[in-house]
């Protein structure tokens, strides 16, 4: 993840790869990202094993606390 306002992206907030059809809790520090809305904006990019990825643009997870990718 990263803020919206970066070029590149931030590190991974995950510690392991997610299983397919798994969750996976984390926690960020706001202090670690100095991006639009006091560190609540982000693009999230999620890589699977195939070698494709998905990016979501512009998430609040400060007020969407669970995101679902397909």
């Amino acid at each position: 993840m990263s803020p919206p306002t970066n070029i590149h992206w931030g590190k991974n907030e995950l510690e392991a790869p997610i299983p397919d059809r798994e969750k996976a809790d984390f926690e960020w520090k706001r202090s670690d990202y100095k991006g639009a809305e006091a560190g609540c904006l982000f693009e999230v990019r999620a890589e699977y094993a195939d070698g494709k990825s998905t990016d979501l643009e512009e998430i609040n997870l400060c007020k969407t606390p669970t995101i679902n990718l397909k």
